[in-house]
């Protein structure tokens, strides 16, 4: 069973990246993804970029708003997948992630959110620096400084309903406060290959 993985790129004038972002995700070795764009209005020629892959795509959709917070909730709100990731669109995926991702969570039914480590590239795609996550729980995630990469977690749609959406007043701190409510619900999983 490949059950549905909705995944959203929010996006606001990053033409230079965001062609990279689209191919990470359509390049991804499992095969039932839906995939929406939410770009907030680009100038820069990124609209272009998103038509040329528009027959790619589960839709997408390019309209002022109130940034990024806002842009993954509506995304979200298009979902009927039964896992969930945003990725923004100046990061990329390994190619076996969202596969690596459906098969922990579908052999760890306790599991609402997995994530892993994280590269850092330059423009040029070559890694630059690296964060190995690590293992944590609700009571590390509460006394803070515990960090999880939000480009490698992808969680269950039935924790978003229950929990979600994104809170717009964290602003640069809308992920860490997702997974602190979900990890108060769920248990958390880290997964390397991810």
């Amino acid at each position: 069973m490949n059950p549905l993985v909705t995944i959203i790129t929010p996006s606001y004038n990053q033409a230079p990246y965001l062609e990279d972002t689209i191919l990470s995700v359509l390049m991804q070795d499992y095969p039932n993804i839906e995939y929406f764009i939410v770009d907030g209005g680009s100038t820069d020629g990124s609209l272009e970029i998103i038509k040329k892959y528009a027959n790619q795509i589960a839709g997408w959709v390019s309209e002022p708003d109130q940034g990024q917070t806002d842009a993954i909730n509506k995304g979200f709100s298009m979902a009927n997948g039964e896992v969930l990731a945003w990725i923004n669109s100046d990061d990329t995926y390994y190619p076996h992630a969202v596969k690596e991702a459906v098969d922990f969570l579908s052999s760890h039914p306790d599991v609402g959110l997995v994530y892993g480590d994280t590269n850092f590239i330059n423009s040029n795609g070559r890694i630059i620096g690296r964060f190995n996550a690590q293992q944590t729980s609700y009571r590390r995630l509460r006394r803070g400084g515990v960090y999880i990469p939000q480009q490698s977690s992808f969680f269950r749609a039935e924790v978003w309903k229950e929990v979600g959406p994104l809170d717009p007043d964290f602003y640069f701190a809308m992920d860490y406060d997702l997974w602190v409510r979900i990890a108060k619900e769920r248990e958390i999983a880290y997964v390397p290959k991810l």
